[in-house]
């Protein structure tokens, strides 16, 4: 990992790379897994293209902007720079292309050459300011930083605010946000200030004022400050200017469509990252953490979407386990079949809830319940086709299956009996259905499958059947770690207590048995439509304009009102957005009915809720403060940050801390003394606990 940082470092302090055919790597159709060398060209000798993102798609490049390292200063890792770095090329494989990094000798320099055509993008650590902003637009910043005065350590007389810094110098560059903000303040106070040299880097800069005998000051990001200290033992926090800042990319204004695909991808990041560490704990620290997280998959058993909303058998069953254990649910989908015994002895997750067959391989690495479900294999073939009648007819009969499944494992005891099938494996993330489906286009001739899972690929019209049965009953349970004994014993108590009961039964007829249920679920599955809502394309248009994911809006809106833009709660909130009249005629907006009205007031009054946090706060958490908000309102919400800072939480963290804070202020001893009184706290974190759920879901299908 440090080699391949100073070999970047390396990289852009040179001049264009060359490809291995001696030229400067221009692009391609589509971005490659692996580069070990990293595209680059002066931006002076790129050419001219202010095209948006089909522009982009088209020319199969992604120029990114980037300031020219400095020759003199060792990369580190944790450098915010080389964040950048990664994520534009992250980016640009999201999109399809090869990133171009494209190299400017001063900061001064960057909007210029964006303006004039010469990148796509800026990713250089840009403060949003608003000079800036009326010259470029910027995307969704995630990145709020304070701007500190720093001074050599030892210095004598280091003032601790900016009353005290007469007779000092700040050294800053012209061009940057810490010479606006210097010049702002200098209006009010006596204040000296250096320009240094455009090509100098802010840690050269540092590194000047904490080598000088002078009295020097100079401004750094927080974010930067901090990686600057982790190798300059030299430096000595001053104070914070009062203003607080965003970091954010920058596109030209013209570019919408780039603009769009930044925002969503920076918000997907940013509410996509682990909220939780690893978690091996048993049944009495998930209720400690409050959450519960199953192992599932996506298919029509276990997991997927319906006109928005979060189904399958194994997902409601799983709700009516954490609504027992009065716990959170998170759906955690690994990327293969194959990953969910490994995940859940990582702990990445508690339980497999996913039609997981009950075998003597499986049983020696983690514990199952007791079964709650119990089927058959089966071999199925073609409809009609001629096929083997028995066990003893699969000699050289080819079938086709996943290596981790139980269906091997009963190959492999055929095998093991004197009849030889020739196995054929298919990839772990393969599901049954896409195998059946293979089978009906005539792409395979075999393969196997749970008898209920057939029947449910037959009612969807899948030209498919048994041959003949594998084996005999097999059971299908929960599995947990091998040393969850509570959680496993807590399992197998809620099945037999809900096994075969009214509840169990309506679930199993509907997602098994119900052939009107079970077609209706197939045709408006978004995996097949491709759609979330009738209203994704206004859901998008503003969700763009005020800078959101239109997923995460769309979670929002199925769950305010599900999608219904004739909604109309008890309290007067209309719409698909659920705006309160009163709260909509303030942002002038009335017929909240209307759906592009309604999603309009509620989208642009989710951006005026966004706006109440400080921008210093991870912006995955900004958001789930602002969704608390909008659900409970502002005053609440900070209550429950003050009180979290009392109790000793984290106030600046909403998951295992201000949502324990929220419902702590249900109970009169917390809410007499909250600025806000009394709050019905449940409703809000299992508001917020329920977009972040959808949008997790809305991620994996929507783009």
């Amino acid at each position: 990992m440090y080699a391949r940082i100073v070999a970047l470092s390396v990289l852009l302090a040179a001049g264009a790379c060359k490809s291995k055919e001696g030229e400067t790597t221009t692009g391609a159709k589509k971005a490659k897994k692996s580069r070990p060398v990293k595209a680059t060209q002066a931006a002076a000798d790129a050419d001219q293209d202010v095209g948006d993102l089909e522009a982009i798609e088209a020319r199969g490049t992604l120029r990114v902007l980037v300031r020219r390292s400095g020759a003199q200063f060792l990369p580190r890792a944790g450098m915010p720079w080389l964040e950048d770095i990664e994520n534009a090329e992250t980016f640009a494989d999201s999109l399809g292309v090869e990133p171009v990094f494209v190299l400017v000798d001063r900061y001064e320099a960057l909007i210029p050459a964006l303006i004039e055509g010469r990148g796509d993008l800026i990713a250089a650590q840009l403060t949003v300011t608003d000079a800036r902003e009326d010259q470029v637009a910027f995307a969704r910043s995630t990145l709020g930083v304070e701007e500190i005065v720093v001074a050599k350590k030892g210095a004598e007389g280091v003032p601790e605010k900016i009353e005290d810094a007469e007779g000092w110098t700040f050294l800053v560059r012209k061009s940057s946000s810490y010479a606006s903000s210097l010049e702002a303040l200098a209006k009010e106070h006596t204040l000296k200030i250096d320009y240094a040299d455009e090509h100098l880097d802010t840690d050269a800069i540092v590194d000047k004022v904490t080598t000088s005998k002078d009295k020097l000051l100079t401004v750094v990001d927080s974010h930067l400050l901090a990686a600057f200290e982790q190798y300059n033992p030299d430096i000595a926090r001053a104070f914070a200017l009062d203003e607080k800042r965003e970091i954010a990319w920058a596109v030209r204004k013209s570019n919408p469509k780039l603009k769009e695909a930044l925002d969503r991808f920076h918000i997907e990041r940013a509410m996509s990252e682990k909220r939780d560490p690893d978690f091996t704990g048993d049944l009495d620290g998930i209720k400690e953490r409050g959450v519960l997280r199953v192992l599932t998959r996506n298919n029509a058993a276990s997991y997927f979407l319906y006109k928005g909303d979060e189904r399958g058998f194994d997902y409601e069953m799983a709700k009516l386990i954490a609504k027992e254990l009065d716990v959170r649910l998170e759906t955690v989908v690994p990327p293969s079949r194959s990953d969910l015994i490994p995940w859940l002895l990582e702990g990445k997750g508690d339980v497999i809830a996913a039609q997981m067959t009950v075998t003597d391989k499986r049983k020696a690495k983690v514990a199952f319940s007791t079964p709650y479900l119990f089927t058959k294999e089966v071999l199925v073939k073609k409809k009609g086709a001629e096929g083997p009648a028995s066990k003893e007819a699969l000699d050289g009969v080819t079938i086709h299956v996943r290596p981790s499944s139980s269906y091997r494992a009963t190959l492999e005891e055929l095998k093991a009996s004197g009849v030889n099938p020739k196995v054929v494996d298919v990839p772990g993330d393969v599901e049954t259905p896409v195998l059946l489906g293979q089978i009906a286009a005539g792409e395979i001739e075999y393969t196997i499958a749970d008898e209920h899972l057939l029947k449910i690929e037959q009612t969807y019209g899948v030209e498919v059947e048994a041959a003949f049965d594998l084996s005999d009953e097999r059971e299908i349970a929960y599995a947990v770690r091998p040393d969850a004994k509570k959680l496993e014993a807590f399992l197998s108590a809620f099945v037999k207590k809900n096994y075969r009961g009214l509840t169990y039964n309506v679930l199993k007829k509907r997602y098994f048995v119900n052939e009107h249920s079970i077609a209706k679920y197939q045709d408006n599955r978004v995996t097949k439509t491709g759609q979330i809502s009738p209203f994704d394309a206004l859901i998008k248009k503003f969700a763009a304009k005020y800078g959101f994911d239109w997923r995460l809006m769309a979670a929002q809106a199925y769950v305010e009102s599900r999608f219904d833009p004739k909604a109309k709660s008890w309290v007067g909130a209309k719409g698909l957005f659920q705006v309160m009249p009163k709260t909509g005629a303030s942002m002038g907006f009335k017929n909240l009915e209307n759906p592009a009205i309604g999603t309009h007031a509620g989208i642009k009054y989710m951006g005026r809720m966004l706006s109440r946090f400080d921008p210093s706060i991870p912006f995955a958490e900004r958001m789930r403060f602002a969704l608390a908000s909008y659900n409970v309102g502002l005053g609440h919400v900070y209550d429950a940050r003050r009180l979290a800072a009392r109790e000793g939480l984290d106030k600046d963290v909403w998951f295992g801390n201000v949502e324990k804070a929220l419902l702590m202020l249900s109970e009169k001893k917390y809410a007499d003394r909250a600025r806000h009184g009394f709050c019905r706290g449940r409703e809000p974190v299992a508001y917020v606990s329920h977009i972040q759920s959808l949008y997790d879901a809305y991620v994996k299908v929507a783009e």
